[in-house]
């Protein structure tokens, strides 16, 4: 994708997400979002053949930045296990509060994302997490049989945290609560 083109799709699907945010599924034109972005409509089609396509780039685009923050935050970590699980939380946690309205689109229920890029891009994800915790047990930070399934919860912790927050929730009240859960459960003897 061309440095133009990928700055053109950027700030039409901020558009959309703010649309989608703001708006139920079904009350979200793709007029609306072509006026939003200042474009036509015909150039939405260049890049998307329906709303639903539109609101599954929003969805995408914003697993594959956590993945790259998530990349970059273990390319460069010299911790270990624990200190690198911490880092993916922190990148989830940072990336669901600064961009909540993925969460809000994905409150609306309006869509089931079944995309295989975006399953993709999320079993990527799920990877890495699995990797660290592998690790973590492989050098007894980690006390965890089931990695994948562990994995799992802490992408539905974020998520359900962001869907529907208590009263109050803050990204360190978050961060704190889901590695207190975590390592009471995955470390040896419910250590912290």
């Amino acid at each position: 994708m061309s440095r133009t083109r990928s700055t053109s799709t950027d700030a039409i699907l901020d558009v959309a997400a703010d649309l989608f945010a703001r708006r139920p599924f079904h009350e979200v034109k793709l007029d609306d979002i072509a006026a939003g972005a200042r474009v036509g409509k015909g150039t939405l089609y260049l890049y998307w053949s329906s709303k639903e396509q539109v609101y599954l780039a929003i969805i995408r685009r914003g697993f594959a930045r956590v993945l790259a923050r998530v990349d970059d935050e273990l390319a460069t970590h010299r911790g270990g296990s624990r200190q690198k699980l911490e880092a993916i939380v922190t990148a989830l946690i940072d990336f669901a509060f600064g961009h909540p309205e993925v969460y809000r689109i994905m409150r609306s229920g309006a869509l089931t994302p079944e995309d295989p890029d975006l399953q993709r891009v999320r079993a990527e994800l799920v990877t890495r997490i699995v990797r660290v915790l592998k690790q973590g047990r492989s050098s007894g930070e980690f006390d965890d049989p089931c990695p994948a399934l562990t994995a799992q919860y802490i992408l539905s912790f974020v998520r359900g945290a962001l869907l529907y927050p208590p009263p109050g929730l803050t990204k360190r009240s978050l961060k704190r609560h889901i590695l207190r859960v975590l390592y009471r459960g995955i470390m040896p003897g419910g250590r912290r």
